[in-house]
């Protein structure tokens, strides 16, 4: 008898080959975490009720209810488009509340004659105050138009 077969053949090789198995099998299960179902793509315009666009901030929708959140970024011109995971991936189908932050440093002169806009009012900060609501549909394209009041002086 070869002593390689013998030992291929023994408890060790089988007790080696049971570990492995279970540990390859647990792994399968754990897997890499929830996975995020399917998202829509969501974009939209946020304005002042003169019409004059948001310039900078986020958006954000989520809520007390909400398993996923998403945001975006606040162009220039009031656009907007919404992420999840990845960067303009869109929004999970669903309602949600809405908030909207932005950090004005208003003490600080402005640079090279940057207009940072006016400042939303405080209620649209958080998701306990704000009135703003938006439905992202199962469909290729989403978009809404959100109006907000600006912060008093």
């Amino acid at each position: 008898m070869i002593v390689g077969e013998r030992y291929m053949a023994g408890p060790f090789h089988r007790c080696f080959g049971l570990r492995a198995f279970l540990v390859l099998g647990l792994l399968g299960l754990v897997g890499c975490g929830p996975s995020v179902p399917r998202r829509y793509p969501q974009s939209g315009f946020i304005h002042f009720e003169d019409g004059t666009p948001v310039k900078t901030g986020t958006i954000e929708i989520g809520g007390a209810g909400a398993k996923w959140t998403a945001s975006g970024e606040i162009q220039r011109d009031g656009s907007f488009k919404l992420s999840t995971v990845r960067p303009g991936d869109g929004a999970v189908a669903g309602e949600y509340q809405v908030v909207i932050r932005q950090i004005i440093l208003a003490y600080l002169p402005a640079v090279g004659g940057h207009d940072h806009g006016h400042t939303v009012h405080a209620k649209y900060r958080d998701y306990r105050t704000s009135p703003l609501t938006l439905v992202v549909e199962k469909k290729a394209n989403n978009h809404i138009r959100l109006v907000v009041e600006q912060e008093k002086p």
